[in-house]
């Protein structure tokens, strides 16, 4: 029996919220999950202001809250099922990865990396070939 760590989906058309959750590999992403690990809000969110937030910023700009995806886990029970042999899916991986909770691994790396790396000249796809001479 294969374990997995995978996202479930929830909530509204176009706000998507996940469920963290312990599910057999063979069952449908939609079905009832074995464990609810925690859940997962991709969609950025703003912190709410707290009284010592300053209006102002000390060079004079004002002041932007960073937004911020929200990840509640509870990592005691994750450790456990990674533990006993439960695995993770990619998205879930990447999450993991985010919060500390695992090492990357190479084949991950090499992507993050391939997936932020910027061309620094555009590549032309239509480049002329030269015609050969008719004789």
């Amino acid at each position: 029996m294969v374990l997995r760590i995978r996202l479930a989906r929830f909530g509204n058309v176009r706000q998507p919220v996940y469920n963290i959750v312990l599910s057999q590999a063979k069952t449908a992403r939609g079905s009832k999950p074995m464990e609810v690990l925690g859940t997962y809000n991709p969609i950025p969110q703003t912190p709410l202001a707290t009284p010592n937030t300053p209006e102002y910023l000390p060079n004079g700009e004002k002041f932007q809250a960073r937004k911020f995806k929200d990840i509640q886990l509870d990592i005691t029970r994750t450790k456990y099922w990674l533990g006993v042999g439960a695995q993770p899916t990619e998205p879930v991986e990447k999450l993991l990865c985010l919060i500390g909770m695992m090492e990357p691994k190479p084949s991950l790396q090499k992507r993050l990396a391939s997936n932020n790396v910027q061309p620094t000249e555009p590549t032309s796809k239509t480049t002329k070939k030269p015609q050969p001479q008719k004789a």
